[in-house]
This record gives C-alpha cells, structure tokens and sequence, in this order.
C-alpha cells in the first residue's frame, strides 16, 4: 500500500494551475462588464462573442477552483493535527472574510450606488453605513460579495475535516489504496466522477438558485463541496494523480466535443426543430433537461481532468515565477474586484469601443493590484495576515529546511 510518506514530493503542475485558474478571474470578471448577464452595474454595449469565451470558462472555473482548493488542504494536513490545521484556516480564512467585509468590499457597493443613483455623497458619507450590519442588497452596505468563495472555503474546511483525517488513518489508507488500484487497472474510470455533478443538476439545480447566501445555496454547496473532496482525494494519492496525467488527451478530446454539442444545442437555429434539443428556458426533468445537464456535467468535469493532466505532464518545475505568484493569487483575489468595480465605474462612462474598454480594465486592475500587493501588502507583518498570507519568519524557515536538505 503506497503510504503517505510518498505524498511528499511537491506536485509543481497543480500550483500552476491554481495560479492559472485565478489568473483568468481578471479577465472573465472584466468580461461581466460587457456581456448579458447579471452584474453590480454593466457597460452600455454588450459583446456576444465575450458572451461567448465566457460560456466556455464558466463551465469549469469555479468547480476547479474548489478542486484545487481542496488539493491545498490535503497538502496542509500533511504536517498539521486537526487542532492545528483548524486555527491555520481561522487565520487565513476566517480573518480575511471579516476585513474583507469591513474594509475590502465597502467600495464595491459604494460604486454601485453611484452608477445607479442610488447614492450621491462621497465615501467618507457612505462608509459608517457599514456599520449599521444590514446586510447587502436589502439595502444595507455589509456583504461578502466575491469573498463567498472563501466564506465556503473556511465552512468546507471545518465541515470536511473529520473525513480528512479518517482517510489518513490506516483504515482510510487501506480505503484509498483500493481507490488507487481500481483507478489504475481502470483510468478512464476517473470520468464516472461527473456523475454526482449530474445528480447534482438534475436534483438540486432546478430546486435551488445559486445565491452565495450560505444558508439557502445548497446546490451550489453540494456540487463546490464534492470538487474541494475530489481535490483532497486526488492530492492524497500521487497515483491518482499519475493516472489524471495519462488520460489527459482523452479528457481533452472528450471536452471539445461536450462543449461544442452544448454550442450546437443552444445556440444553432435549427435546435427549435429536433426534439430532443433543449429550449430555453429549459423546463425541468424532460428529455432536453436531462441531456443538456448529462452534456454538462461531463464536459466540465473532462476540461478540469485535462487542464490539471496536461499542468502535470508539461508544468512539473517551479521558478521564481511561480514562488512569487503562488502566494501573491489569494491576496489578488481578495483585492482584485474592488479594483475592478473603481476602475470600471469610469471606463465604461468613456465613449469607446468594447474591446478598448477591455484591455484598459483588466490592465488597470492587474497593475494596480500588482502594486498594492507588491509594496501595500506583501512587506508587512499585519497586512499579510489580513490578506491571509503566511508569516514571513515561517516561509523564512521553509526556505532554510529546503536549503539544508539540498546541502544535505
């Protein structure tokens, strides 16, 4: 049975990708300025090509931010009790959630409220409306906005635990090396994991609205909650891993096709003249519900095996690079949407074009951030635990232990 002492070796393509994943929110989040859907205020020109790269991310973004996430935590158990792991979460976690709503998301609402004339004085005017705690939008000014990503994070943590730490007990290993074996006699049995998310869509998805409320979200819980397991499981066992890698062409094969059948369903004009095609708005548990949520379902969960397969195949190696921005993507995400919303609130007012507008507020954004992480956050000992990073004196000691190993 392969032990956990093999789990050891650092698996480089997986921090890749967890750069790479929230790296593309800088671009799809300036893309809801300029597409159909809803958002805190829009440009007054839409593009349907936008609309359109858009659709394709957002199959699987946020499903594989929760899976690398939940790869993250297999990685910080490996020298964490419980106990320890639990207060680790409170302070990258849960610290930043609060600040986050005091001080990060304020300006967001603030923003808003302009565009929409909802509100005219300055910030300063605005700002103690915070402190009323009526939450966000039924008119109050207190809201988590973007940060529920990490809202759920912290949740699932502490929700998941015991799991965690039974799969790293003997019986749990003994569990998992049966996974292991199955899955390498039979690797192409790691695509029958989409088959919860299909549950999920036909089940929950038609019951329950997607709201990031905590409380009342509970297919979202169910399906994000299934991804932060199947990243823990997966980083728990590097063969799991191995056997991602090997099936990344099929998984990449399998997606193209899922996704372009989804585009001939929704968007090609003859859809309204076979049956089975489904129109929108879907109605649900008939026959063209069922097989564009089944469509669904695997497509994502093919793009997710393939990026992280060919991440791992291509991108096993660190680099300055990827140190800096392995730690600087929590801080951004924190950071990026308020921004973001700043930013935009007055390039959308310019007479221009869409593409123009584009470029100038995901640069803007990338930049200003980039600055404020580089010379407002990462130096300093209280920042860095507002925005969730780890003390400078610990990663001084990492790089120490690193330094002597290879001496060694």
């Amino acid at each position: 049975m392969e032990t956990l002492a093999k789990t050891s070796a650092r698996q480089y393509g997986l921090d890749w990708v967890r750069v790479g994943a929230f790296s593309l929110l800088i671009f799809y989040h300036t893309g809801m300025f300029f597409v159909t859907w809803d958002f805190h205020f829009k440009n007054p020109d839409t593009s349907k090509s936008m609309e359109l790269w858009m659709l394709f991310m957002n199959q699987w973004r946020l499903p594989l931010l929760f899976l690398i996430s939940g790869a993250g935590v297999s990685f910080a158990l490996k020298k964490r009790s419980g106990w320890q792991f639990t207060k680790e979460r409170f302070v990258r976690l849960f610290i930043p959630i609060v600040f986050g709503m005091l001080v990060i998301v304020p300006p967001q609402i603030y923003m808003e409220r302009l565009y929409k004339h909802q509100f005219t004085g300055s910030y300063l005017d605005f700002y103690p409306s915070v402190f009323n705690f009526v939450p966000y939008p039924e008119g109050g000014s207190l809201s988590w906005h973007h940060l529920w990503f990490i809202v759920y994070l912290f949740f699932y943590c502490l929700i998941g635990l015991p799991l965690f730490l039974y799969l790293r007990k003997p019986d749990g290993q003994r569990l998992m090396a049966k996974v292991t074996l199955f899955v390498q006699k039979y690797p192409l049995s790691l695509f029958l994991l989409a088959v919860p998310i299909e549950v999920y869509y036909i089940t929950l998805y038609p019951k329950f609205e997607i709201t990031h409320g905590l409380t009342d979200d509970w297919f979202n819980h169910a399906f994000s909650f299934t991804m932060f397991v199947y990243g823990y499981i997966l980083a728990l066992q590097p063969t799991l891993l191995e056997s991602i890698k090997n099936i990344r062409k099929v998984s990449l094969i399998g997606g193209i096709v899922s996704f372009l059948t989804m585009l001939v369903f929704v968007f090609m004009p003859y859809r309204d003249y076979i049956t089975f095609i489904p129109k929108f708005p879907i109605e649900p548990y008939d026959a063209s519900f069922l097989v564009y949520f089944t469509l669904k379902s695997f497509n994502l969960w093919f793009w997710i095996l393939a990026i992280i397969g060919y991440a791992l195949h291509s991108l096993n190696f660190s680099n300055r690079f990827l140190t800096y921005a392995n730690e600087a993507v929590y801080p951004f995400y924190i950071l990026h949407q308020t921004v973001m919303l700043i930013i935009g609130y007055y390039i959308i007012q310019w007479n221009m074009s869409v593409i123009p507008k584009f470029f100038l507020i995901a640069v803007g954004m990338f930049v200003i951030t980039a600055l404020i992480y580089e010379f407002g956050i990462r130096r300093w000992k209280l920042t860095r635990v507002l925005f969730g990073l780890k003390p400078q004196r610990e990663k001084l000691a990492k790089a120490v232990s690193s330094a002597n190993l290879t001496n060694a």
